[in-house]
This record gives C-alpha cells, sequence and structure tokens, in this order.
C-alpha cells in the first residue's frame, strides 16, 4: 500500500504462515563473486582509456577474420562520427596495444598510438553536428584482461574449439578499434565474422553475434557471417562467438502483438539440457515485458550462446552464458532483465552501475514472484540483504574497491525492494514502466537522478531523502523497539531508536516502518508508522490484549532489529520495592526473559556483560513509569551477532537501586 507521512495507518489481517523459497542458485553466486574479481583486477588500468566526448559515434561495421586454431585477428573497422563542439581537429579511440594499426584512412591527416589509444587528426576542422568516418585497419594476438576476459580461446568436449568475446566494463578495446566504455551508443552497428568454412564433429562452425543474421557468404574456403544490430548499443555488448554450435529457436508471441524468435547456440552434448533448461524463457519473456513494457529488441531477437565457461553477459539480444541447463535459469531471466536495463537503458556512467545490475537482480526476485507468490519474492530478496558499508553510487568509478559488484548488484536490488515497500506495488511498477518506457532514456543513457525525477513524477512525492540515504550514503539503520501494554485499557505505546548513530554512521535513516501485533484470539493488526528520529515513540489504542509484536514483518527495510521489550502487561496497583528477578528459562537457547518491577518512576538501564566485565547489549536505557516489566534477549551483541556460550550477568540500574543476576546460554 502507499505510504502517506501520517502517525499511523491500521489494517486487520488474518495471520498466515508460508514457506520460504526460491533461493538464489550456486551458479548466480558463483557468476556475482566472477564478477567482482574481474572489476577488482582490471578497472583500475582502465584509467589510461577513458575517451573524450567531443565527438558522437554513430556507426560502426566490424570487418574481423579470427583464427581458430590459435588466437589471431585481422580486420578493418570504419567509424562514422559527428562532431560534439565546433572547431573539433582530432579525435580518440580505445584499442589495446597488442594489436597492431597497419593504416587508417578517410578523414584522417595523421594519427599515434600510446597508452591503449589511437590519436586522429583529422583532415579539416569539424563544426557542430558534421560528419566524418574513418576507417582502421588492424591486426595482431588478442590478449586477455587478468587471463579472463577479452577474445578468448578455449575448448570443449576434448578439444572443440569456442572463441567469443567477454567485453565488460570497458574491454572493447580488447578485439576491435572503438570508442569504449558506456558513454557513447552508436545508432547501429554491423558486424560481419570471417572463419574456416568446416566441420568439427561433423556440425559446421558457426559465428554468432548481435542483431539479425543478414547472409552468410561462403568463398574460398571460408564462411563470413554477416550480422547487423541496428538498435543503439554500447560498444561492449558487441560480441563474437565461435563453435561448432547446433541452434535451435522457439517463438515468441507477446499479448501486444509481438511475435520474434528466441534463438540458442549450444553444444551438441548439451543440446538436451538445454532444451530443458530455456524451456521457460518465453514465460519469463512474457512476465518482464508485463512489467516493464514490451521487449525492446523485437524487430531483431533474443538470442543465447554458450560459452562451457566462466558466467554470462548480457550481450544486446545475443547472451553469452555458461551453459543453458535448469540450474542456470535464475542466471538465464537475470541477463534477459538487462535487455531493459543495461542495454536498452544503460547507465550514463559506472557512477551509476546500480541501474544495471541492481535491476537486473531485482527482476530475478519479481520472476520468483511470478512463479511462487509473494513468499517467493521474500526469500529471494531475502539473499540480497547488504551490511557492508561503501555508497550505492559509486563515488570513484576507477576505483574497484572489494565491494564494488557486490553492492550494485545486492544492495541495488534492495534499494528497489524498499522503494515497492515505500511506494506500494501500484505506483512502483508503474515507476518501472514508465522509466523504461521514458524516449529520453530508450536505447540512451539514465543516471540516478534521472531514476529518481521519474519515480518523484510518478508517485508525487519529493524523495530526495530516500535516494540520499539509501543511494549516496552508506549503511542502514540498527532499530531497538519496545512495546508496552495496559492490560486493563489496552493502551499501546511503541517505542523506536535507531542506533547506528552510535558507531558514528548516518543517525537517522527516515523510513515508513511497518508493525505487526499479533492479538489474543489469532487476529492481528498491521500498522504503518513514520519514524524520522532518532528516538520516537507511538501510541495507539487497541481492544485486545498483545501477544508478540513483529518489527517490519515483511524486511522492506535493509536493517537489523532487536526488540528490548516485549509486549508489557501491567499489572493493576504498585510494587512494592524494586526487583530484578531470576531469568527464565535458564540456562536458555536461543532466547530468555528476564523480569524486573519499579515501585516508582525513573531512569532505568538493563544491561547484559560477559564474565570479564564487558558490556554485551543494553536491554532498555529509557525512563519508565512504575510498574511490571518482562524483557526478552535474543543472545546477541550490540551489533546484531550471535554471542556464544557461556555465563552473563544482567543488571538493572534504577536511580540508587542497582541488582545483578547470572544466567547462562548454551549453544
Amino acid at each position: 500500500m502507499g505510504i502517506f507521512k501520517i502517525r499511523y495507518f491500521l489494517l486487520t489481517i488474518l495471520s498466515i504462515t508460508l514457506p520460504l523459497f526460491a533461493q538464489k542458485s550456486e551458479a548466480l553466486r558463483n557468476f556475482y563473486e566472477l564478477e567482482q574479481q574481474t572489476w577488482r583486477e582490471h578497472i583500475a588500468a582502465l584509467q589510461n582509456v577513458v575517451p573524450q566526448t567531443k565527438f558522437d559515434v554513430t556507426f560502426y561495421h566490424i570487418n574481423v577474420e579470427i583464427k581458430i586454431t590459435s588466437p589471431y585477428i585481422q580486420g578493418d573497422v570504419l567509424c562514422r562520427f559527428e562532431a560534439a563542439e565546433d572547431s573539433l581537429q582530432s579525435i580518440k579511440l580505445n584499442l589495446h596495444h597488442a594489436l597492431s594499426i597497419d593504416s587508417i584512412t578517410g578523414n584522417v591527416a595523421n594519427y599515434s598510438a600510446a597508452n591503449d589509444s589511437i590519436y586522429i587528426t583529422l583532415d579539416h576542422s569539424f563544426q557542430t553536428g558534421d560528419s566524418g568516418s574513418v576507417r582502421i585497419y588492424y591486426q595482431g594476438v588478442p590478449q586477455l584482461a587478468g587471463g579472463i576476459k577479452g577474445l578468448r580461446y578455449t575448448t570443449h568436449a576434448g578439444g572443440q574449439p569456442i572463441i567469443a568475446t567477454l567485453s565488460t566494463p570497458f574491454l572493447a578495446h580488447y578485439w576491435w578499434p572503438c570508442k569504449d566504455g558506456p558513454g557513447d551508443k552508436p545508432d547501429s552497428v554491423y558486424i560481419d565474422i570471417t572463419i574456416p568454412d568446416t566441420l568439427i564433429s561433423g556440425i559446421p562452425l558457426t559465428a554468432t553475434s548481435n542483431g539479425v543474421l543478414d547472409s552468410v557468404i561462403t568463398a574460398g574456403g571460408m564462411k563470413t557471417f554477416q550480422w547487423r544490430e541496428r538498435y543503439p548499443i554500447p560498444p561492449y555488448y558487441v560480441m563474437a562467438a565461435i563453435s561448432n554450435y547446433e541452434h535451435f529457436q522457439q517463438i515468441y508471441s507477446g499479448t501486444q502483438g509481438e511475435n520474434f524468435p528466441m534463438d540458442y547456440y549450444v553444444f551438441s552434448e548439451h543440446l538436451t539440457q538445454a532444451q530443458a533448461g530455456v524451456a521457460q524463457m518465453p514465460q519469463a519473456m512474457a512476465v518482464y515485458s508485463d512489467r516493464f513494457g514490451s521487449y525492446p529488441f523485437q524487430t531483431e531477437k533474443y538470442g543465447m550462446t554458450q560459452l562451457g565457461f566462466y558466467g554470462a553477459i548480457e550481450n544486446q539480444t545475443n547472451t553469452i552464458t555458461n551453459n543453458m541447463s535448469l540450474s542456470w535459469f535464475d542466471v538465464s531471466v537475470h541477463e534477459l532483465a538487462h535487455m531493459w536495463f543495461g542495454d536498452m537503458i544503460t547507465c550514463e556512467s559506472w557512477h551509476h552501475g546500480w541501474l544495471n545490475e541492481g535491476f537486473a537482480t531485482y527482476a530475478e526476485a519479481l520472476w520468483a514472484e511470478s512463479q511462487g507468490g509473494f513468499p517467493a519474492y521474500k526469500a529471494n530478496m531475502a539473499n540480497n540483504e547488504f551490511f557492508n558499508g561503501g555508497t550505492l553510487y559509486l563515488q570513484d568509478d576507477t576505483d574497484p574497491f572489494n565491494i564494488f559488484i557486490s553492492i550494485i548488484y545486492y544492495k541495488g536490488a534492495y534499494v528497489l525492494h524498499m522503494l515497492r515497500g515505500m511506494l506500494g506495488d501500484s505506483v512502483f511498477f508503474n515507476c518501472l514502466s514508465q522509466y523504461a518506457g521514458d524516449p529520453l532514456f530508450r536505447y540512451d543513457h539514465a543516471t540516478t537522478e534521472d531514476f529518481q525525477n521519474v519515480c518523484e513524477n510518478v508517485s508525487g512525492m519529493d524523495l530526495t531523502f530516500f535516494f540520499d540515504q539509501w543511494v549516496y550514503d552508506e549503511y542502514y539503520p540498527m532499530y531497538e523497539f519496545s512495546v508496552s501494554q495496559n492490560s486493563s485499557t489496552f493502551h499501546t505505546t511503541v517505542a523506536i531508536e535507531q542506533t547506528q548513530g552510535n558507531l558514528g554512521r548516518r543517525p537517522v535513516f527516515e523510513m515508513p516502518i511497518q508493525l505487526r501485533f499479533n492479538f489474543s484470539g489469532g487476529l492481528d493488526t498491521l500498522v504503518t508508522v513514520w519514524n524520522d528520529q532518532q528516538q520516537q515513540s507511538f501510541q495507539f489504542d487497541f481492544t485486545k490484549l498483545i501477544s508478540s509484536t513483529v518489527f517490519d514483518p515483511d524486511k522492506w527495510i535493509l536493517r537489523t532489529v532487536q526488540q528490548v521489550v516485549t509486549v508489557v502487561h501491567q499489572h493493576p496497583g504498585i510494587p512494592e520495592r524494586f526487583d530484578l528477578l531470576q531469568n527464565y528459562p535458564n540456562p536458555f537457547n536461543p532466547e530468555t526473559e528476564i523480569s524486573y518491577q519499579l515501585p516508582e518512576a525513573g531512569d532505568v538501564e538493563l544491561t547484559i556483560f560477559n564474565v570479564l566485565g564487558q558490556k554485551v547489549y543494553t536491554l532498555s536505557r529509557q525512563r519508565q513509569p512504575a510498574g511490571y516489566y518482562h524483557v526478552k534477549w535474543y543472545g546477541k551483541d550490540q551489533f546484531g551477532n550471535t554471542v556464544g556460550s557461556g555465563i552473563y550477568i544482567y543488571q538493572i540500574r534504577a536511580g540508587e537501586f542497582v541488582k545483578n543476576r547470572k544466567m547462562v546460554l548454551v549453544r
């Protein structure tokens, strides 16, 4: 439901317990880790190839012959461009230094190469909007970034060749000259791949790429596969994959008149499992088309090509993937979602990389929800909780620091989850479809600010506070809460405190918080409060006795939470004396209850210590009226970490009254 800044909103529902499922596969987790590793190893070196932005590339025609028996490529690339400023006299493209330039023709006076860049002096001065072109002839042995990415040669099935490009996030120039990176998308790219006309294990050698296969030309013992990608595309999503592939196809027919092929290129030894593994891909296409708008490249295709190694890359219209088995299906739907977020809408720079990876990761949960309902969605999102530091907006996109990939995948997805919880389903999904359908971003670029503006326009809310704290700041709220209820009048007080400021972090995260009160008799009430203070209390008048309270039951907030005081049923009358009672049960695991009584109002502190006298957790630190109190400890320290077995001391301080007792935790 939508959230308004009001004191509270009540909704009575029945309590239902449902199983959780839809955990992330090991394949997907390994894929995330491999992406993280390649970023750490290589992005710092890529600082040397940041391109200039004073010209816009409009078209590439890549004509390349790729050797099969050993690494070697030769070919030429036509680059058409427009000047983006007056008096443009030179341009810079990127090409790895291992590849040599034979010559450059077109609008070129002279050129030089250094630091993985080609510096081209133009043959005349270009004014804004003027068009020009250069054709670069090159050859050489392509190198790999860290032994992993680039134009990679390996084998399958005991020596049969597989050659494929892995070019994200800035590695297209490892195999062809271009203006690399996310910042400049040409309107279209033609890719001609020439390979030997031969059979391997009785299956023809095939070259796959983006877009549609326009023609195959056979001459002189060679085959040239002419692929045509007629949509704007970032250079690092331009791909080639060569092997003795089996090809099979599905036809997708959508509810909005879509009709296009879904092509799969797999190794013959994996054909049967691949056919089973992609059987639900048209259904996934329908789910995403319903949520985000029609598939953005429907005049061409959606394809998948097997690598047999690595993980997967969302190359436009043709994802490359380790395999297409059922165990890799969550990888497959992740890459499919990238066709909207990453390929069609590309982050303007890697500062905003979460717009690619966070959205695709979140789409995995939407697929799970389409199959198993909200419980499956929740189970999937539970895998995306991210409690490390660092901002989702990458402050320095040349510094990969260890958590970079993890944060844009996991926290990026969780930010969308929190936005959904705050805006409600109708508004949230309208935000996603409006963002995906905005002509300012379709087949172009977007920033975090662009996405925020769409969400604000759709919702009518100022969301600066949300994006400031979740995208541009780090960490998460650490909540403590207590609930007290008068057993005669049922008047209830909920006290909420955010404690992360004690660690030097943002002291307050402003968020709506759902509280579920379970009543004696089986019914419950869901209440939403707006928490925007470090310490805040909320008052409720119920008609039933509370049996338990659940804080943020659907985990709409990335947080830790500790219930300091359970429901307090205040007895009629006033205790005659201070007292701290023995906990129960004792010994205990995983939780125990501590009771105390106050004959008068005062400041109360109830603290847990270990046998060395070190403070483990503060259960209560607040002013309380006279009464009888019951507090639960869940065997955790102040950071939410589970503590080990042993003897612990709990101490109460209320004015001059001080008392200690021992308890035993047995794990």
